[in-house]
């Protein structure tokens, strides 16, 4: 089967799904925390959750998570093996993907207030895509500080 573009893997996760081990997997732990816990609790229920969508490093067995880190997380704590993911195997198509939807060059229409946002959002996204190929393995690390952290609070 061949890869996604990303607008395919945001559509149609099911259709590009492949399980994925989740100790491959990187992601930003910027997230909302009730966000996590309300997949979590569906996890708790027995429902499974959309596949999330993730690029392949190109020189190692790594993914990091483009869409879906709440899901990701929730999945991560309540400590799967494993994750329903679609695979978007060339940066390139999402950095094409991206720039056609003009995230990287909002109209001239665009207000102040509106395009410093999408430029904050086109700046992060570049140093997440540059981090995690220049160090994959930091994210990880910085996850795990996080699943530490969240599991520590949860006792207390």
């Amino acid at each position: 089967m061949r890869s996604p573009t990303l607008l395919e893997a945001l559509l149609y996760p099911e259709k590009y799904r492949e399980d994925i081990p989740i100790s491959q997997i990187v992601a930003d732990p910027k997230v909302d925390l009730n966000g996590v816990a309300r997949y979590k609790s569906q996890l708790q229920a027995g429902k499974s959750l959309r596949p999330i969508v993730v690029v392949k490093h190109p020189h190692t067995p790594l993914f990091a998570v483009i869409d879906g880190h709440h899901r990701f997380f929730a999945q991560l704590e309540s400590e799967q093996s494993t994750i329903a993911c679609a695979v978007i195997q060339d940066l390139t198509g999402l950095l094409y993907e991206l720039s056609k939807g003009g995230w990287f060059q909002p109209p001239s229409s665009v207000t102040k207030c509106r395009r410093r946002p999408i430029l904050e959002l086109h700046n992060t996204l570049r140093q997440y895509i540059l981090d995690f190929q220049e160090n994959p393995t930091q994210l990880q690390q910085i996850m795990q500080h996080w699943l530490k952290q969240q599991r520590e609070s949860q006792r207390n």
